[in-house]
Formats: C-alpha cells, sequence, structure tokens
C-alpha cells in the first residue's frame, strides 16, 4: 500500500505523462500545435519539481537550475511573438541559468577527476589531441559567430546559429565518452540537443523567437517531452553527481568522442551563406580534426596495448610484458655468449602481516612504492614486472648489477607509507635468480628461480639465492612433506601420526613438578619421527598450523584432565601459532577443548611467542577473554623476539619463559636481574628454559627465578612415563 503522503506525487507524476502524451502528438497537427507547444513545455517547467517529490531526490540545485532556465524559455516560447522584448529578455535569462547549469556540471566533474598520476601520464597525449580538436572548432565556430554578426545582409540573430551547433556536438561528446551515465542524464542530454536543434534552425531563419505555429515548434515539443521524461525517471536522483559525471570510457572508446566533433565544421558550412567563412576554411578545420582524429586513435590504440602489457596497480609489466622483456632480451644477445642476462624472481617478506594489520589499500601502497624502488634500482639495466599478488620478476642484461646489491638498493631504507600515519615501514624482501642462456625459456627459468626463492625464504630471509640443481630436491621434499601433511590434517593413516610428548616444569627450589609442556611429534612412515621445527613452518605456510594447534590443544587437555582425577595439580601449557593467534575462532576452540574434557581453566597454560609476522590486535580480545575464564597466558621465547615489551602490555600474560639464549652461563647476571626486577613489579612469574646442568641451575636461583624447564629436571616423555609425584602448586 503506498503511503498517503507519496500518492499526491506519484498522481503528479502520471498526469504529467499522460499530459504529455496527448500533447506531443497534438504539435504534429497544424490547428493545436500552439496550445500543444505552451501545454508540453510548461509541464516540462513543473516536471523537476515533480519528480523531487515522487523520488525523494537530494542535491536538488541541478533540477533547480534546469527550472530556471526552462522558465526563462517557456515564457519566451509563450509570450515571444506578442511582446518581443519580453520574450528576448525571457530566452536570455533561460540561457544564462543555462550556462549556470554547464558551469556546475563542470566544476563537479573537475573536483571530482581522479587523482591517479600514472592513468594521468598514460592518457596525456590523448588529452593533448582532443584539447586541439577542441581549440581548432571553437575557434571556427567563433570566427563565424563574429563574420555573421556583422554581415550586413545577415539575419539579426544568426550568429546564434553557430554556437548552437558547437553545443550540440559537446554535448554528444559527453554523452559518447562518458561510460556511467543515468537513463535520465541521457533523455535530458537529448532534450539538450534537440532544443539547440530548434535554436539553430530558427536562428538561421532569422527571427529566433519563432510562432508557435510554425513546423519548427514540432522540435521544441520533442526536447520539451524528453525533458518531462528526464525528470518523472528513477534515476533522476543520481543524474547530476560526480561519481555518474567523472566515469569515462576506456581510453578505446573515448576516441567516439569525437564522433561528435569531426561534423562540425561540415554543420557550420552548411548554414545560410550570410556571414559564413569561405569554404576552404571549413576544408582546412576539417582537415585538421581528421588528422587529430587519425593521432587520437593511434594513441587509444597505443594505449591499450600498454595496457595489455602493464599491470594496473603498479604500472609495471605484467606477465605479457615480461614475456616481450624476456624474449628482447635472447634478442639482444650476442653470437657466443654463454650468459645472456639473469630473471629474478622477488617476494616480500611478510606482506601478508601489512594487510592483515593495516588493510590491503595499504598493501596496495606498498606494492607500489616497492615497484617505484625496483625501477629506480634497476634503471635501464632491465625490467621489472610484477606476476601478482606480492611477486615481482626481474629480467635484468649482462652487466647489470647482482640481485643482492639491487636488493641492497632498494630495500635499504624504509617505505614511507601514508596509509601508516607517516610511521616507516622497513621491507625485506627475498629472491631467487637464475643465469639465463641463449637457449632458456621464460617458464622453465622462473621455476627454477621460484625453487632459489624457496630456498632463500627456508635458509635466510632478505637474501638473494642462485639456482643450484640440488636445490629441486630440498624443494620437491618440502612440497612432498607439504602434500603428506594436508594428508595428516585430513586424517589419512597412510602418512603417520601425530602424537605428543611432555616435558616437566619444576619448581626452582624444591623441583617438585608444576606442570608440562606438550610438545607434538610426528611420526613419519617413511621419513621417520620429524620434530615441530619440521613440519609446523610448513603447516603455518599453508593454513594448517590452527588445525594441528588444535589436535594438540584437544589432546593435552585431555591428559591434563587425566592427572586432575588423580589429584596432581599439574598445569599442562600448549603452544599457539601463528595461524592460531589471528583466528577469530581461538576462544571458541580453547572453551570446547576445556568443556569436552572437563579440565578446569586454571590448569591450562597458553604459550605464545614473540613474532615479527603478528598482527598488532592479533589474539588480544580472545587471550583477554580466556584469561577472565582462568586460562593462563605464558611469552614464550622471551629475549628473542621482537616486541618484547609491547606483548607484555597487549596480552594478560602471568608467566615470561626465558629463552635459552639468556638462561646460559655467558648472559650478564645484570641482564637476568633486569628482566626478573621487571616481570616482578608487573607481578609476571618467570621460567628458565635450557636448564641441562646444576651449576646452571644454582646460578638461576640466585636470581630468584620461579620455575624453570630442561633436561636437567627431565626430558620431553609420554604421558604415561612422566613421574606420578607433585606437590602442590604454590
Amino acid at each position: 500500500m503506498i503511503p498517503a503522503s507519496g500518492r499526491l506525487p506519484r498522481a503528479l507524476a502520471t498526469a504529467l505523462g499522460i499530459g504529455t502524451g496527448l500533447a506531443l502528438p497534438a504539435a504534429l497537427v497544424p490547428a493545436t500545435r500552439p496550445t500543444a507547444v505552451v501545454v508540453i513545455s510548461v509541464l516540462a517547467t513543473v516536471a523537476p519539481a515533480v519528480g523531487a517529490l515522487r523520488h525523494r531526490a537530494v542535491g536538488l540545485l541541478p533540477w533547480v537550475v534546469v527550472t530556471g532556465m526552462l522558465v526563462g524559455w517557456t515564457l519566451s516560447i509563450t509570450f515571444g511573438t506578442r511582446w518581443p522584448g519580453f520574450g528576448e529578455r525571457a530566452q536570455d535569462a533561460g540561457t544564462v541559468f543555462g550556462l549556470g547549469l554547464a558551469l556546475y556540471l563542470f566544476t563537479r566533474h573537475v573536483r571530482s577527476l581522479p587523482t591517479d598520476r600514472r592513468t594521468r601520464e598514460r592518457a596525456v597525449w590523448g588529452r593533448r589531441a582532443d584539447l586541439a580538436v577542441l581549440v581548432v572548432l571553437f575557434g571556427l565556430a567563433a570566427a563565424q559567430v563574429v563574420t555573421t554578426a556583422h554581415a550586413p545582409d545577415a539575419p539579426p540573430s544568426a550568429f546564434w546559429a553557430p554556437i548552437d551547433v558547437m553545443l550540440v556536438a559537446l554535448v554528444l561528446r559527453l554523452l559518447f565518452s562518458r561510460a556511467g551515465l543515468t537513463t535520465s542524464l541521457r533523455l535530458f542530454i537529448a532534450a539538450c540537443v534537440a532544443a539547440a536543434v530548434y535554436d539553430a534552425v530558427a536562428s538561421s531563419s532569422g527571427l529566433r523567437l519563432q510562432p508557435l505555429h510554425a513546423p519548427v515548434s514540432m522540435v521544441w515539443a520533442l526536447a520539451m517531452a524528453l525533458v518531462v521524461l528526464a525528470a518523472l525517471h528513477p534515476s533522476m536522483t543520481t543524474a547530476f553527481s560526480s561519481a555518474t559525471l567523472r566515469r569515462l570510457r576506456p581510453e578505446s572508446g573515448r576516441v567516439l568522442g569525437l564522433v561528435a566533433l569531426a561534423p562540425v565544421p561540415l554543420a557550420l558550412a552548411l548554414l545560410p551563406a550570410p556571414g559564413r567563412l569561405p569554404l576552404i576554411v571549413h576544408v582546412a578545420a576539417g582537415t585538421a580534426v581528421s588528422a587529430l582524429a587519425i593521432v587520437r586513435g593511434a594513441q587509444a590504440l597505443l594505449s591499450s596495448e600498454g595496457h595489455a602489457a602493464r599491470d594496473p596497480l603498479t604500472g609495471l609489466a605484467n606477465r605479457r610484458g615480461l614475456q616481450i622483456a624476456f624474449d628482447q632480451l635472447l634478442v639482444d644477445a650476442r653470437p657466443g655468449d654463454a650468459e645472456v642476462g639473469r630473471v629474478a624472481l622477488l617476494d616480500l617478506d611478510d606482506f601478508k602481516a601489512v594487510n592483515d594489520t593495516h588493510g590491503h589499500e595499504t598493501g596496495d601502497l606498498l606494492l607500489c612504492a616497492v615497484g617505484e624502488r625496483l625501477s629506480a634500482a634497476v634503471g635501464g639495466d632491465g625490467t621489472v614486472a610484477r606476476s601478482g599478488g606480492d611477486e615481482f620478476v626481474l629480467v635484468l642484461r649482462p652487466g647489470a648489477p647482482s640481485v643482492q646489491q639491487l636488493l641492497s638498493t632498494a630495500f635499504g631504507s624504509p617505505v614511507q607509507l601514508a596509509g601508516l600515519a607517516r610511521r616507516s615501514v622497513p621491507v625485506r624482501c627475498s629472491a631467487g635468480w637464475v643465469p639465463l642462456s641463449p637457449a632458456s625459456e621464460l617458464p622453465l627459468a622462473l621455476a627454477d628461480a621460484d625453487i632459489a626463492l624457496y630456498a632463500s625464504k627456508g635458509a635466510h630471509r632478505g637474501a638473494a639465492t642462485e639456482f643450484a640443481p640440488q636445490q629441486r630436491e630440498a624443494v620437491l621434499g618440502q612440497l612432498g612433506l607439504g602434500e603428506d601433511l594436508r594428508r595428516l590434517v585430513a586424517g589419512d593413516p597412510a602418512v603417520g601420526s601425530l602424537f605428543l610428548l611432555f616435558q616437566p616444569l619444576v619448581d626452582m627450589r624444591t623441583r617438585a613438578v608444576l606442570g608440562c609442556e606438550a610438545l607434538v611429534r610426528w611420526q613419519h612412515p617413511t621419513r621417520g619421527l620429524l620434530g615441530p621445527d619440521t613440519f609446523l613452518p610448513v603447516a603455518e605456510l599453508q593454513g594448517q598450523g590452527a588445525a594441528v594447534d588444535t589436535w594438540v590443544l584437544d589432546r593435552a587437555c585431555a591428559v591434563a584432565a587425566t592427572w586432575a582425577e588423580q589429584g596432581l595439580e599439574r598445569t599442562v601449557s600448549v603452544n599457539l601459532g601463528r595461524s592460531s593467534m589471528i583466528d577469530p575462532g581461538l576462544s571458541v576452540r580453547v572453551r570446547r577443548a576445556l568443556r569436552s574434557t572437563g579440565l578446569p581453566p586454571g590448569r591450562l597454560h597458553l604459550e605464545i611467542t614473540e613474532h615479527d609476522q603478528l598482527p598488532a590486535e592479533a589474539g588480544v580480545a580472545q587471550l583477554h577473554e580466556l584469561a577472565e575464564l582462568g586460562v593462563r597466558v605464558s611469552l614464550d621465547d622471551f629475549g628473542t623476539g621482537y616486541t618484547s615489551l609491547a606483548y607484555l602490555h597487549r596480552y594478560p600474560v602471568s608467566m615470561l619463559k626465558l629463552d635459552r639464549s639468556v638462561t646460559g652461563h655467558d648472559t650478564s647476571a645484570e641482564l637476568i636481574s633486569g628482566i626478573t626486577s621487571l616481570a616482578g613489579a608487573l607481578g609476571i612469574e618467570v621460567l628458565a628454559e635450557g636448564v641441562e646442568c646444576e651449576a646452571q641451575h644454582a646460578r638461576l636461583v640466585s636470581f630468584g627465578i620461579d620455575a624453570g624447564q630442561g633436561w636437567l629436571y627431565g626430558q620431553p616423555v609420554p604421558a604415561d612415563q612422566l613421574p606420578a609425584a607433585s606437590s602442590p602448586r604454590r
């Protein structure tokens, strides 16, 4: 049901539509033409207001200007023959409103132009050609206006005809060159074309205010009918918005905009003879426009070909451009050269962390900045391409700097990004490269470079590694391990099984077992026993890390629940990898494990590791929620990470686990004392890892460290081999 407040606008819109439908055919009949033209002009004048009410439009200023323009022209059409002076002034007033509308639209369009520097540079010559065409045609039209106005035998209003011709061309050019024009705006443009044709014919005849019964008035009636349709169409609400006006057609499609301008010299030449320029002037202008149109078309073709070989985000070569550069490198090679260049594959380290932390828009800005730095570093010694994501490819000529030198040049200083509140972002990039011979093929070269890149990431990130055949075996082995890991997570028994070992955590003074850390192992059918350092990094890279952590969590909680049933006051510690920390379902998984096993939350410790890839807010809300439940959080490997103090502030840490590099004999007493003092001030317990001898134990006890872990107290063993006795937790 239509609300009462909407019935009147709908009724008015219906009445306008019916009235226009009846008046337009009546304008074809000479006897009813005067009345029909006046009626349809009045209907067009009120149509914008009715359309705004009907569709509840906002931003009505353009339609208000349109209404003012139509009021002036309607008064001119209606009363111009009876009171010529009044009619001309009303017509001029309507024209002023029309020029105001054009200025408003132009201003909105200019303010909304995209600011992409690369786009502007690629289209600069095409826009110059467009501008040159407009200059030629405006000059021709202006010259004809002047000569017509001063011709003694020309009608007084004939100088308006060239202006109308030019306006028609410009309006049609807008129609052809824009891709997002609404139906309402297209109808309004058609109305403007019809009105300009009417004015050109009337001005050429010498009587600009034509009698209502004149046949040319049918053109005016058609223009007003189109205005009514434009104002009543639902898209009138966005007809004049910047978003509508700014959407250009593709570069090749914008050449169609010249179609509307090309006939202008001919149209001007066909105007009545008085005051018309010599024919040779029109021919010269038409020739110039044709030549510029050919230049514009050639530029559009070259631009399209360039876009086909360019990455739209960074402006670097894409895969097609990469193949072109590679082929050219082989063509330029001198006969007899054993090495004709190099191909390097680059991958940004930790780029995913930038996207996760700061958003994809900032990630795009970083990719553009990296592309610019690589292009500056390579210079004329090769080609830089973006193959996708955060991967870049360098095709380097002989004599180009080494790949490692290029990395140092490009990423020796941090990148400044506006999206990061003017923070400097250090960028690290790993690379693999392969020398090229005259018989090299791009797909094979990229495959070898990819293997070298994989080896570089595994050995030392931020370095460039040359391909060696033995790397292929190592990489294929890792890929095979990854495939086995996927099958393992899916539950395939043919690839072995995971199991847990438990290493005791003891009170440093009494050596009583306080709890155990759950350590996962993989018994592989062909590779034997695999430690976590072998397969957990692969799991993280494949996105399987959270699944492995969930398996460990469930099994460890089940074992700890049996300890509780036996009356043992032991806790169980479970490590969380990066995938688990960024998983929004972390809290749900932990609660489910506690609920299914019946383990009290206070018996579970979750160990997190300082990590340079971890987003700032990863796991913060979930760990605070679990801490309120009673689950404790330990900061593992303290002293080897990247943001120790930030972690202490961010997470509800209740225990610091000092890495073995901090608890060794060669660590200064001041450092250990400072850490324990800091922990004591924060109310955080301290556990020393890697305790292997009595002397080390005694030294750490002297610093007041609460707990210890290491082979001195017990190696990792299955749960059933742990000592049965335990003292109550302090």
